[in-house]
Protein backbone atom coordinates (compact mmCIF):
# COMPACT_ATOMS: atom_id res chain seq x y z
CA UNK A 1 0.00 0.00 0.00
CA UNK A 2 2.83 2.37 0.91
CA UNK A 3 4.47 1.69 -2.45
CA UNK A 4 1.25 2.64 -4.24
CA UNK A 5 0.93 5.89 -2.27
CA UNK A 6 4.56 6.78 -2.96
CA UNK A 7 4.04 6.07 -6.66
CA UNK A 8 0.97 8.34 -6.73
CA UNK A 9 2.90 11.05 -4.89
CA UNK A 10 5.82 10.93 -7.32
CA UNK A 11 3.93 10.38 -10.56
CA UNK A 12 0.57 12.11 -10.06
CA UNK A 13 0.27 14.51 -7.12
CA UNK A 14 3.92 15.51 -7.46
CA UNK A 15 3.50 16.23 -11.18
CA UNK A 16 1.36 19.35 -10.96
CA UNK A 17 0.91 19.84 -14.71
CA UNK A 18 -0.29 16.26 -15.15
CA UNK A 19 -2.56 16.50 -12.12
CA UNK A 20 -4.21 19.69 -13.39
CA UNK A 21 -4.68 18.12 -16.81
CA UNK A 22 -6.40 15.10 -15.27
CA UNK A 23 -8.69 17.31 -13.18
CA UNK A 24 -9.75 19.13 -16.35
CA UNK A 25 -10.31 15.83 -18.16
CA UNK A 26 -12.44 14.47 -15.31
CA UNK A 27 -14.49 17.68 -15.16
CA UNK A 28 -15.13 17.59 -18.90
CA UNK A 29 -16.10 13.92 -18.80
CA UNK A 30 -18.62 14.71 -16.06
CA UNK A 31 -20.09 17.27 -18.47
CA UNK A 32 -20.31 14.51 -21.10
CA UNK A 33 -17.92 16.17 -23.52
CA UNK A 34 -16.64 14.28 -26.55
CA UNK A 35 -13.37 12.37 -26.27
CA UNK A 36 -11.60 14.82 -28.60
CA UNK A 37 -12.67 17.79 -26.45
CA UNK A 38 -11.55 16.00 -23.28
CA UNK A 39 -8.14 15.29 -24.81
CA UNK A 40 -7.82 18.89 -26.00
CA UNK A 41 -8.67 20.18 -22.51
CA UNK A 42 -6.09 17.85 -20.94
CA UNK A 43 -3.32 18.96 -23.32
CA UNK A 44 -4.20 22.66 -23.01
CA UNK A 45 -4.12 22.59 -19.22
CA UNK A 46 -0.88 20.59 -19.06
CA UNK A 47 0.95 22.63 -21.70
CA UNK A 48 -0.33 25.90 -20.26
CA UNK A 49 1.09 25.02 -16.86
CA UNK A 50 4.53 24.29 -18.35
CA UNK A 51 4.48 27.62 -20.23
CA UNK A 52 3.48 29.36 -17.01
CA UNK A 53 6.42 27.78 -15.19
CA UNK A 54 8.82 28.89 -17.93
CA UNK A 55 7.82 32.51 -17.42
CA UNK A 56 7.81 32.18 -13.64
CA UNK A 57 11.36 30.82 -13.54
CA UNK A 58 12.64 34.00 -15.25
CA UNK A 59 10.93 36.50 -12.98
CA UNK A 60 12.81 36.07 -9.70
CA UNK A 61 16.27 37.32 -10.69
CA UNK A 62 14.96 40.11 -12.90
CA UNK A 63 12.61 41.34 -10.17
CA UNK A 64 15.39 41.53 -7.58
CA UNK A 65 17.52 43.96 -9.63
CA UNK A 66 15.75 47.06 -8.27
CA UNK A 67 15.89 45.97 -4.65
CA UNK A 68 19.56 44.99 -4.88
CA UNK A 69 20.44 48.45 -6.19
CA UNK A 70 18.25 50.40 -3.78
CA UNK A 71 19.49 48.75 -0.59
CA UNK A 72 23.01 50.24 -0.67
CA UNK A 73 21.82 53.44 -2.39
CA UNK A 74 19.26 54.49 0.21
CA UNK A 75 20.35 52.35 3.16
CA UNK A 76 16.99 50.58 3.27
CA UNK A 77 16.34 47.06 4.47
CA UNK A 78 14.65 46.21 1.19
CA UNK A 79 13.27 47.70 -1.97
CA UNK A 80 9.91 46.05 -2.60
CA UNK A 81 8.22 45.92 -5.99
CA UNK A 82 4.55 44.85 -5.97
CA UNK A 83 4.06 42.18 -8.64
CA UNK A 84 1.15 40.14 -9.91
CA UNK A 85 -0.28 37.32 -7.84
CA UNK A 86 1.09 34.79 -10.32
CA UNK A 87 4.58 35.39 -8.93
CA UNK A 88 3.52 33.84 -5.62
CA UNK A 89 1.97 30.85 -7.33
CA UNK A 90 5.39 30.25 -8.87
CA UNK A 91 7.12 30.70 -5.50
CA UNK A 92 4.82 28.17 -3.86
CA UNK A 93 5.30 25.56 -6.55
CA UNK A 94 9.07 25.98 -6.26
CA UNK A 95 8.98 24.51 -2.72
CA UNK A 96 9.08 20.72 -3.01
CA UNK A 97 7.11 19.96 0.17
CA UNK A 98 4.17 22.26 -0.50
CA UNK A 99 3.97 22.10 -4.32
CA UNK A 100 1.68 19.03 -4.57
CA UNK A 101 -0.39 20.19 -1.59
CA UNK A 102 -1.16 23.55 -3.23
CA UNK A 103 -3.05 21.98 -6.12
CA UNK A 104 -5.12 19.70 -3.91
CA UNK A 105 -5.90 22.49 -1.42
CA UNK A 106 -6.83 24.84 -4.29
CA UNK A 107 -9.44 22.40 -5.60
CA UNK A 108 -10.79 21.41 -2.17
CA UNK A 109 -11.02 25.06 -1.06
CA UNK A 110 -13.09 25.99 -4.10
CA UNK A 111 -15.42 23.01 -3.60
CA UNK A 112 -15.93 23.96 0.06
CA UNK A 113 -16.66 27.50 -1.12
CA UNK A 114 -19.36 26.12 -3.44
CA UNK A 115 -20.94 24.19 -0.57
CA UNK A 116 -21.01 27.29 1.64
CA UNK A 117 -22.62 29.40 -1.10
CA UNK A 118 -25.18 26.67 -1.72
CA UNK A 119 -26.23 26.10 1.88
CA UNK A 120 -25.78 29.53 3.54
CA UNK A 121 -28.71 31.59 2.27
CA UNK A 122 -27.25 35.15 2.40
CA UNK A 123 -24.25 34.10 0.27
CA UNK A 124 -24.82 34.71 -3.43
CA UNK A 125 -21.46 34.91 -5.21
CA UNK A 126 -19.50 32.00 -6.71
CA UNK A 127 -15.87 33.12 -6.91
CA UNK A 128 -14.57 32.28 -10.39
CA UNK A 129 -11.24 34.14 -10.65
CA UNK A 130 -9.34 30.91 -10.19
CA UNK A 131 -5.77 32.25 -10.39
CA UNK A 132 -6.51 34.44 -7.36
CA UNK A 133 -7.63 31.42 -5.37
CA UNK A 134 -4.47 29.60 -6.41
CA UNK A 135 -2.38 32.63 -5.45
CA UNK A 136 -3.88 32.89 -1.96
CA UNK A 137 -3.44 29.17 -1.37
CA UNK A 138 0.22 29.39 -2.43
CA UNK A 139 0.82 32.54 -0.36
CA UNK A 140 -0.62 31.04 2.82
CA UNK A 141 1.29 27.81 2.28
CA UNK A 142 4.54 29.80 1.97
CA UNK A 143 3.82 31.69 5.20
CA UNK A 144 2.65 28.80 7.36
CA UNK A 145 5.40 26.50 6.06
CA UNK A 146 8.40 28.86 6.15
CA UNK A 147 7.53 31.28 8.98
CA UNK A 148 5.26 29.27 11.30
CA UNK A 149 6.92 25.92 10.62
CA UNK A 150 3.62 24.06 10.20
CA UNK A 151 3.55 20.67 8.52
CA UNK A 152 0.93 18.10 7.55
CA UNK A 153 -2.77 18.59 8.16
CA UNK A 154 -2.32 21.77 10.24
CA UNK A 155 -0.53 23.40 7.31
CA UNK A 156 -3.29 22.33 4.90
CA UNK A 157 -6.09 23.51 7.19
CA UNK A 158 -4.60 26.96 7.73
CA UNK A 159 -3.91 27.60 4.05
CA UNK A 160 -7.35 26.35 3.04
CA UNK A 161 -9.32 28.06 5.80
CA UNK A 162 -8.06 31.60 5.18
CA UNK A 163 -8.48 31.18 1.43
CA UNK A 164 -12.08 29.98 1.77
CA UNK A 165 -12.82 32.77 4.25
CA UNK A 166 -11.77 35.42 1.75
CA UNK A 167 -13.30 34.07 -1.46
CA UNK A 168 -16.62 33.23 0.21
CA UNK A 169 -17.40 36.28 2.32
CA UNK A 170 -15.61 39.33 0.85
CA UNK A 171 -17.59 39.34 -2.44
CA UNK A 172 -20.71 40.04 -0.37
CA UNK A 173 -19.21 43.33 0.88
CA UNK A 174 -19.96 45.00 -2.47
CA UNK A 175 -22.58 42.58 -3.79
CA UNK A 176 -25.41 45.15 -3.87
CA UNK A 177 -23.17 47.79 -5.45
CA UNK A 178 -22.11 45.33 -8.16
CA UNK A 179 -25.70 44.36 -8.89
CA UNK A 180 -26.54 48.05 -9.37
CA UNK A 181 -23.55 48.73 -11.63
CA UNK A 182 -23.89 45.58 -13.77
CA UNK A 183 -27.70 45.34 -13.87
CA UNK A 184 -27.57 42.08 -11.88
CA UNK A 185 -25.21 40.46 -14.40
CA UNK A 186 -22.15 39.66 -12.26
CA UNK A 187 -20.35 40.49 -9.03
CA UNK A 188 -16.76 41.22 -8.08
CA UNK A 189 -14.60 38.18 -7.35
CA UNK A 190 -11.01 39.38 -7.39
CA UNK A 191 -8.51 41.02 -5.01
CA UNK A 192 -10.47 44.27 -4.71
CA UNK A 193 -13.52 43.62 -2.56
CA UNK A 194 -12.25 45.17 0.69
CA UNK A 195 -10.73 48.16 -1.11
CA UNK A 196 -13.94 48.63 -3.11
CA UNK A 197 -16.00 48.44 0.08
CA UNK A 198 -13.88 51.09 1.83
CA UNK A 199 -14.12 53.53 -1.08
CA UNK A 200 -17.83 52.80 -1.60
CA UNK A 201 -18.49 54.12 1.91
CA UNK A 202 -16.55 57.32 1.18
CA UNK A 203 -17.86 57.90 -2.35
CA UNK A 204 -21.26 59.45 -1.45
CA UNK A 205 -19.45 62.33 0.30
CA UNK A 206 -17.57 63.26 -2.89
CA UNK A 207 -20.28 64.29 -5.31
CA UNK A 208 -23.58 63.68 -7.05
CA UNK A 209 -23.53 60.45 -9.11
CA UNK A 210 -26.05 61.91 -11.57
CA UNK A 211 -24.60 65.38 -12.04
CA UNK A 212 -20.95 64.25 -11.84
CA UNK A 213 -21.28 60.99 -13.78
CA UNK A 214 -17.88 60.15 -15.29
CA UNK A 215 -19.48 58.44 -18.28
CA UNK A 216 -20.87 61.75 -19.57
CA UNK A 217 -17.33 63.17 -19.84
CA UNK A 218 -15.28 63.17 -23.06
CA UNK A 219 -11.82 61.72 -22.39
CA UNK A 220 -8.88 61.87 -24.85
CA UNK A 221 -8.33 58.68 -26.85
CA UNK A 222 -4.77 58.20 -25.57
CA UNK A 223 -6.14 57.73 -22.06
CA UNK A 224 -8.14 54.74 -23.25
CA UNK A 225 -5.04 53.13 -24.78
CA UNK A 226 -3.12 53.01 -21.50
CA UNK A 227 -5.90 50.93 -19.97
CA UNK A 228 -4.68 47.96 -22.00
CA UNK A 229 -3.29 45.60 -19.38
CA UNK A 230 -0.42 44.30 -21.52
CA UNK A 231 0.65 47.74 -22.69
CA UNK A 232 0.60 49.07 -19.13
CA UNK A 233 3.10 46.37 -18.08
CA UNK A 234 5.45 47.10 -20.99
CA UNK A 235 5.34 50.85 -20.27
CA UNK A 236 5.27 50.94 -16.47
CA UNK A 237 8.11 48.51 -15.75
CA UNK A 238 10.72 50.54 -17.71
CA UNK A 239 9.45 53.69 -15.95
CA UNK A 240 10.00 52.06 -12.56
CA UNK A 241 13.46 50.77 -13.52
CA UNK A 242 14.48 54.16 -14.95
CA UNK A 243 13.33 55.72 -11.68
CA UNK A 244 15.64 53.37 -9.75
CA UNK A 245 18.51 54.09 -12.18
CA UNK A 246 18.06 57.83 -11.62
CA UNK A 247 18.05 57.41 -7.83
CA UNK A 248 21.24 55.32 -7.97
CA UNK A 249 23.02 57.84 -10.20
CA UNK A 250 21.92 60.89 -8.18
CA UNK A 251 22.81 59.44 -4.76
CA UNK A 252 26.09 58.09 -6.10
CA UNK A 253 26.67 55.29 -3.58
CA UNK A 254 29.82 53.53 -4.75
CA UNK A 255 28.61 50.01 -3.85
CA UNK A 256 25.40 50.50 -5.82
CA UNK A 257 27.24 52.04 -8.78
CA UNK A 258 29.72 49.15 -8.80
CA UNK A 259 26.88 46.61 -8.72
CA UNK A 260 25.12 48.42 -11.57
CA UNK A 261 28.33 48.43 -13.65
CA UNK A 262 28.89 44.71 -12.99
CA UNK A 263 25.33 43.85 -13.96
CA UNK A 264 25.40 45.99 -17.09
CA UNK A 265 28.81 44.79 -18.28
CA UNK A 266 29.65 46.48 -21.59
CA UNK A 267 26.06 47.75 -21.98
CA UNK A 268 25.22 51.33 -21.03
CA UNK A 269 23.73 51.28 -17.51
CA UNK A 270 20.60 53.21 -18.52
CA UNK A 271 19.98 50.91 -21.46
CA UNK A 272 20.65 47.88 -19.24
CA UNK A 273 17.87 48.92 -16.85
CA UNK A 274 15.41 49.48 -19.70
CA UNK A 275 16.25 46.13 -21.29
CA UNK A 276 16.00 44.33 -17.94
CA UNK A 277 12.54 45.83 -17.43
CA UNK A 278 11.46 44.70 -20.90
CA UNK A 279 12.81 41.19 -20.24
CA UNK A 280 10.77 41.13 -17.06
CA UNK A 281 7.69 42.31 -18.96
CA UNK A 282 8.28 39.49 -21.47
CA UNK A 283 8.58 36.93 -18.66
CA UNK A 284 5.30 38.19 -17.19
CA UNK A 285 3.66 37.92 -20.61
CA UNK A 286 4.82 34.30 -20.91
CA UNK A 287 3.65 33.53 -17.39
CA UNK A 288 0.23 35.09 -17.99
CA UNK A 289 -0.17 33.35 -21.34
CA UNK A 290 0.48 29.96 -19.77
CA UNK A 291 -1.77 30.76 -16.83
CA UNK A 292 -4.61 31.76 -19.16
CA UNK A 293 -4.14 28.51 -21.06
CA UNK A 294 -4.47 26.15 -18.12
CA UNK A 295 -7.10 28.22 -16.31
CA UNK A 296 -8.98 28.62 -19.60
CA UNK A 297 -9.30 24.84 -19.64
CA UNK A 298 -9.87 24.51 -15.90
CA UNK A 299 -12.49 27.22 -15.45
CA UNK A 300 -15.19 25.82 -17.80
CA UNK A 301 -14.90 22.44 -16.09
CA UNK A 302 -15.40 24.08 -12.70
CA UNK A 303 -17.97 26.60 -13.87
CA UNK A 304 -20.14 23.92 -15.47
CA UNK A 305 -20.27 22.09 -12.16
CA UNK A 306 -21.12 25.26 -10.21
CA UNK A 307 -23.90 26.29 -12.62
CA UNK A 308 -25.65 22.95 -12.24
CA UNK A 309 -24.98 22.77 -8.53
CA UNK A 310 -26.00 26.35 -7.54
CA UNK A 311 -28.28 27.67 -10.29
CA UNK A 312 -29.33 30.86 -8.45
CA UNK A 313 -25.82 32.11 -7.68
CA UNK A 314 -24.14 35.11 -9.30
CA UNK A 315 -20.67 34.72 -10.85
CA UNK A 316 -17.89 36.63 -9.11
CA UNK A 317 -15.42 37.47 -11.86
CA UNK A 318 -12.24 39.38 -12.64
CA UNK A 319 -12.24 43.10 -11.88
CA UNK A 320 -11.34 44.06 -15.46
CA UNK A 321 -14.86 43.08 -16.54
CA UNK A 322 -16.05 46.33 -14.93
CA UNK A 323 -14.16 48.35 -17.54
CA UNK A 324 -16.90 47.53 -20.05
CA UNK A 325 -19.51 48.81 -17.60
CA UNK A 326 -17.89 52.17 -16.79
CA UNK A 327 -14.79 52.86 -18.94
CA UNK A 328 -14.35 56.57 -18.16
CA UNK A 329 -14.62 55.96 -14.43
CA UNK A 330 -11.97 53.25 -14.62
CA UNK A 331 -9.51 55.47 -16.51
CA UNK A 332 -9.97 58.38 -14.07
CA UNK A 333 -9.53 56.05 -11.09
CA UNK A 334 -6.44 54.48 -12.67
CA UNK A 335 -4.72 57.85 -13.18
CA UNK A 336 -5.53 58.84 -9.60
CA UNK A 337 -4.24 55.46 -8.37
CA UNK A 338 -0.92 56.09 -10.16
CA UNK A 339 -0.58 59.46 -8.42
CA UNK A 340 -1.31 57.91 -5.02
CA UNK A 341 1.23 55.11 -5.55
CA UNK A 342 3.98 57.47 -6.74
CA UNK A 343 3.36 59.90 -3.85
CA UNK A 344 3.69 57.01 -1.38
CA UNK A 345 7.03 55.95 -2.86
CA UNK A 346 8.33 59.53 -2.68
CA UNK A 347 7.22 59.79 0.97
CA UNK A 348 9.09 56.53 1.70
CA UNK A 349 12.26 58.10 0.27
CA UNK A 350 11.83 61.39 2.16
CA UNK A 351 11.12 59.65 5.49
CA UNK A 352 13.87 57.07 4.85
CA UNK A 353 11.61 54.18 5.79
CA UNK A 354 13.42 50.84 6.30
CA UNK A 355 11.35 49.32 3.49
CA UNK A 356 10.97 51.27 0.25
CA UNK A 357 7.93 50.21 -1.77
CA UNK A 358 8.41 51.11 -5.42
CA UNK A 359 5.26 52.18 -7.24
CA UNK A 360 4.05 49.49 -9.62
CA UNK A 361 1.80 51.00 -12.25
CA UNK A 362 1.11 47.70 -14.00
CA UNK A 363 -1.45 46.85 -11.33
CA UNK A 364 -3.23 50.21 -11.59
CA UNK A 365 -5.74 49.09 -14.21
CA UNK A 366 -6.84 45.88 -12.49
CA UNK A 367 -7.00 47.56 -9.09
CA UNK A 368 -9.02 50.49 -10.44
CA UNK A 369 -11.64 48.75 -12.58
CA UNK A 370 -14.33 47.65 -10.13
CA UNK A 371 -13.38 50.31 -7.59
CA UNK A 372 -13.80 53.05 -10.20
CA UNK A 373 -17.13 51.74 -11.49
CA UNK A 374 -18.59 51.47 -7.98
CA UNK A 375 -17.21 54.86 -6.87
CA UNK A 376 -18.72 56.55 -9.93
CA UNK A 377 -22.12 55.00 -9.24
CA UNK A 378 -22.13 56.53 -5.75
CA UNK A 379 -20.27 59.83 -6.15
CA UNK A 380 -19.37 60.52 -9.78
CA UNK A 381 -15.94 61.41 -11.15
CA UNK A 382 -14.87 63.14 -7.92
CA UNK A 383 -15.40 59.85 -6.09
CA UNK A 384 -13.25 58.13 -8.74
CA UNK A 385 -10.37 60.49 -7.98
CA UNK A 386 -10.79 59.90 -4.25
CA UNK A 387 -11.00 56.12 -4.69
CA UNK A 388 -7.85 55.96 -6.83
CA UNK A 389 -5.81 58.06 -4.41
CA UNK A 390 -6.97 56.14 -1.33
CA UNK A 391 -6.42 52.68 -2.78
CA UNK A 392 -3.16 53.68 -4.51
CA UNK A 393 -1.74 54.77 -1.16
CA UNK A 394 -3.20 51.88 0.85
CA UNK A 395 -2.07 49.21 -1.63
CA UNK A 396 1.48 50.56 -1.75
CA UNK A 397 1.77 50.74 2.04
CA UNK A 398 0.19 47.30 2.44
CA UNK A 399 2.77 45.83 0.04
CA UNK A 400 5.56 46.73 2.46
CA UNK A 401 3.78 45.10 5.40
CA UNK A 402 3.00 42.05 3.25
CA UNK A 403 6.63 41.48 2.22
CA UNK A 404 7.88 41.97 5.78
CA UNK A 405 5.18 39.75 7.27
CA UNK A 406 5.79 36.96 4.78
CA UNK A 407 9.52 37.14 5.43
CA UNK A 408 10.51 37.72 1.81
CA UNK A 409 12.06 41.19 1.94
CA UNK A 410 15.20 39.76 0.35
CA UNK A 411 13.11 38.73 -2.67
CA UNK A 412 12.06 42.34 -3.25
CA UNK A 413 8.48 41.49 -4.23
CA UNK A 414 4.96 41.70 -2.84
CA UNK A 415 1.42 41.25 -4.05
CA UNK A 416 0.05 44.07 -6.18
CA UNK A 417 -3.47 44.74 -4.86
CA UNK A 418 -4.73 46.15 -1.58
CA UNK A 419 -6.72 43.06 -0.63
CA UNK A 420 -4.00 40.61 -1.69
CA UNK A 421 -1.52 42.50 0.53
CA UNK A 422 -3.68 43.78 3.36
CA UNK A 423 -5.72 40.66 4.12
CA UNK A 424 -2.77 38.21 4.25
CA UNK A 425 -0.57 40.74 6.08
CA UNK A 426 -3.16 40.99 8.87
CA UNK A 427 -3.10 37.20 9.25
CA UNK A 428 0.71 37.09 9.08
CA UNK A 429 1.12 39.52 11.98
CA UNK A 430 -1.63 37.95 14.08
CA UNK A 431 0.07 34.55 13.88
CA UNK A 432 3.55 36.02 14.39
CA UNK A 433 2.33 37.55 17.68
CA UNK A 434 1.60 34.09 19.10
CA UNK A 435 4.50 32.21 17.55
Amino acid sequence: MLMVLNWLKDNLFGQTALFLGLIVAIGMMLQKKKLGEVLQGFITATLGYYIFNTGASSIGGLAMVMGNLLRPTLGVEAGVNPFSSQTFIAMGYAVEYIAPRITICFIVAWLIHLLLVKFIKPLKVVYLTMHNILSFVATFYIFFYTIMGYRGILLDLCAGFFTVLYITFTPMLVYKDCMKVTNNAFALGHFNQIGAWITSKLAPFCGDPEKDNAETMQLPGWLRSISDGGLSVAVSLPIAYIFVWAVVMIVGNESALQLLRENAGSTNSFLYMVLTALQLAAAIYILLYGLRMFLGALLPAFQGISERFIPDAVPGIDTVAFYAVSPNAVVITMLSYMVGAIITTIICIILKTPVLVIFQLASAFSESSAIGAIANSKGGWKACIMAGLVVGILATVAAGFFAAGLGILDQGIAQANFDSCGYPALIFYLFRMFK
